[in-house]
């Protein structure tokens, strides 16, 4: 599907939520507190790092964007969800109206 926004259709995404002790639903859908996604380019990491450590804001590096319109998130080692960008892009924007014109 094309449209508006249709560059950000080649981009995807991969993060890992580490290997804490959170069974994988609670770590990738637990809200605990105010938290922001902040996309830089490789150059910029450290320096957008050290701010946050000077501002005493907890920060780390989950992943990176990709070129190749999937995303995935992986937990403990292994992929929790592994799906096309248009998939998930679907599901989002058609399943209510799946729901109601299936009754």
């Amino acid at each position: 599907m094309r449209g508006e926004g249709s560059a950000f259709y080649s981009l995807g995404a991969i993060a890992n939520l580490g290997d804490d002790s959170l069974p994988s639903e609670f770590a990738a859908f637990n809200e605990r507190g105010a938290r922001a996604i902040v996309s830089v380019t490789p150059s910029k990491l450290a320096h957008v790092l050290n701010t946050a450590r000077q501002y005493n804001v907890a920060a780390q590096e989950l992943g990176q964007v990709t070129r190749d319109s999937s995303f995935r998130i992986e937990h403990k080692g292994r992929a929790v969800i592994d799906s096309s960008i248009e998939t998930l892009r679907d599901a989002w924007a058609h399943s209510l109206e799946r729901i109601l014109t299936s009754r």
